[in-house]
């Protein structure tokens, strides 16, 4: 009897577990697509039951093209998760991003704070901490010293342009794609480690460094959406058993490379000659107002390529793309420069400040970035109170967020022709162009939270836009084919192959 017994429990609990699992998956079904306060909202079957879908179209590496599309077919409102919308909304925008705002950052960047570094500016989510992060180092990204820092730009500049006039007189192709990225990447180290990476000098990528750190991109965006985030790979075991295996760690590869960078400077006997980013650095102070640790040192360090070098390259690709696409802009702008030069009399590089002279060359600057921001992934944060979208609840504490890419490109902000390179949407009357600037999401917005590297890239992105299309003339090897554009939170343009004409004006020989 009592085996019998023994037996119908024992069965009893094989047969009980899985009809459990089942009503409980039914029910988070039906509450997921039928109760959920999102539920009201249109989006992707799949993305009402669970984050899948969403997950899967980031590891695709389209969201770029797949989020604008997204709202096209659903509306400015679109649910990609179970508890997260993607919005594309003036007021949102506002609420969410602009100066005032209450709204905080997600739990997902979490995944940005590096292990082995001080508190990261990016990740930081207590808005009085980022607020002391920031503040500390604001004058090394401010707007006079990037202009003080010119020179050191402008070196790397040389060097590229000289290269580059090298290849067109031998009739070579060249990848812009990778220059631009030699050029960033180069400036971010003249600016934030003393000298320049090599990668310019050397044609090459330096140590594998934008691979790894484009990698490494790929992995965070993309694990901050799972439990556990990046913990998976950065925590002691997993670190001691790839050291076991002899697997490459970067993140400790580039921690120690930069460190050494860092004990370099600190020991030169002509630290104080070089006033770059670096210097600011370690000048920091502490909470307590004694200097800073070397791993806070270490983390703006590291800040430096995270908010210099793709942000400028990403807007360098897109300027010269949309030209290359659009012929008659390409011949306005250039007799632009061109009669600049001339009028001016102009024998030396033309500076940041200069081009701002430039109406036609400010707008297409402006309107290439618009159209091809470098952020492709939602900006995340909490909704600070209940709000109002297209006459549909949200409540607080939902996951919103609204991607550069999609919002720059919303029609009842920019208009019917918001997909379409247009420049002179930035040569109208002012109080138009102020309400555009207001919405204009490429740097994050205009609040706390905007990137803080935005001086560099507009600042290198001028200066090298005004030299290039002075010194050569360029096209696309396949029009039809023109780049790759992997989007894996920066929206990154690969295999850039253009065939470019040497001009003038580089001390011809």
């Amino acid at each position: 009897m009592s085996s019998l017994l023994e037996n119908i429990t024992s069965d009893s609990i094989y047969l009980t577990l899985p009809a459990t699992l089942l009503v409980a998956a039914v029910g988070i079904i039906f509450y997921r697509l039928s109760l959920h306060p999102l539920a009201h909202f249109p989006g992707p079957f799949e993305a009402k039951l669970s984050g899948s879908w969403r997950n899967r179209h980031y590891w695709q590496g389209q969201w770029h093209e797949d989020v604008v599309q997204l709202h096209k077919k659903y509306g400015p409102a679109v649910r990609i998760a179970p508890n997260e919308l993607s919005l594309v909304d003036a007021d949102a925008l506002r609420l969410l991003y602009n100066h005032g705002t209450k709204a905080v950052k997600t739990d997902w960047y979490w995944v940005w704070q590096a292990p082995n570094a001080g508190p990261a500016l990016f990740s930081a989510l207590d808005k009085n901490i980022h607020a002391y992060l920031r503040k500390r180092v604001s004058a090394a990204y401010s707007m006079s010293s990037m202009l003080k820092y010119e020179d050191y730009m402008q070196e790397c500049l040389d060097l590229m342009l000289q290269k580059l006039k090298k290849h067109a007189k031998a009739g070579n192709e060249v990848d812009m794609a990778k220059w631009a990225g030699y050029l960033a990447f180069d400036t971010v180290g003249s600016l934030g480690y003393g000298a320049p990476l090599g990668m310019l000098e050397t044609e090459s990528d330096v140590m594998a460094l934008q691979e790894n750190i484009h990698q490494g991109f790929t992995l965070m965006s993309n694990m901050g959406h799972y439990w556990g985030q990046a913990r998976w790979l950065t925590n002691p075991y997993t670190m001691k058993m790839m050291e076991i295996l002899g697997v490459p760690n970067f993140f400790d590869m580039f921690d120690k490379w930069t460190m050494k960078k860092l004990e370099a400077r600190k020991q030169s006997e002509n630290k104080e000659e070089r006033l770059d980013m670096l210097s600011h650095f370690l000048k920091m102070k502490a909470p307590d107002g004694g200097p800073a640790d070397d791993k806070d040192v270490l983390m703006e360090a590291l800040n430096v390529i995270g908010a210099g070098a793709d942000t400028t390259s990403i807007a360098m690709r897109a300027c010269l793309y949309y030209l290359c696409k659009t012929p008659d802009a390409y011949r306005r702008i250039q007799q632009e420069i061109d009669e600049y030069y001339r009028s001016k009399g102009l024998r030396q590089p033309i500076t940041y400040q200069q081009t701002l002279e430039l109406p036609f060359f400010c707008a297409v600057t402006r309107e290439a970035t618009r159209l091809f921001p470098s952020i492709g992934y939602q900006l995340l944060r909490y909704a600070p109170a209940d709000m109002i979208v297209e006459g549909k609840r949200i409540p607080i504490g939902t996951v919103l967020g609204m991607s550069p890419t999609a919002a720059n490109r919303d029609p009842q902000v920019w208009g019917e022709d918001a997909d379409e390179f247009n420049p002179s949407r930035w040569l109208s009357d002012e109080d138009k162009v102020r309400h555009l600037n207001t919405h204009d999401l490429t740097f994050g917005g205009t609040g706390p939270r905007t990137c803080i590297g935005r001086n560099i890239a507009l600042i290198e992105l001028h200066k090298f836009l005004a030299q290039f299309l002075h010194h050569f003339d360029a096209e696309f090897v396949d029009p039809e084919k023109p780049w790759r554009v992997q989007c894996m939170f920066f929206s990154n343009q690969h295999d850039m192959h253009m065939r470019i004409k040497y001009r003038n004006g580089l001390g011809d020989d």
